[in-house]
């Protein structure tokens, strides 16, 4: 259950955010890796990754979503800092945490 927000307390940086939307899935992979590099200079600790539901293809079918989960939990991902991920959006994108240099990580 959500509690109302304190108005004297500072609002939470949202997460960087980038959208992946009609990128072939190399190209999205490879901006994904540009924007979590970014993020781990800057000590972003949190990327929102847009994909989309993937209902808006011929075969009405998550394309992109899927391959992408599979990029994060994988070696690539893991190798750029990727700590771990969360579906959110109703299924629309991803928030993914960042280990960012200089903090422990809680693995």
């Amino acid at each position: 259950m959500s509690r109302p927000r304190d108005s004297s307390l500072p609002e939470e940086d949202p997460a960087h955010e980038v959208d992946l939307h009609g990128l072939r899935p190399d190209d999205a992979l490879r901006r994904a890796a540009q924007e979590i590099h970014s993020c781990r200079v800057r000590r972003i600790d949190r990327l929102k990754i847009i994909t989309g539901k993937g209902w808006g293809n011929l075969k009405q079918q998550p394309i992109l979503r899927p391959k992408v989960e599979r990029w994060l939990s994988g070696p690539e991902g893991r190798r750029l800092g990727v700590l771990d991920f969360e579906v959110a959006d109703d299924g629309g994108s991803l928030v993914v945490r960042i280990q960012t240099p200089g903090h422990a990580t809680d693995r």
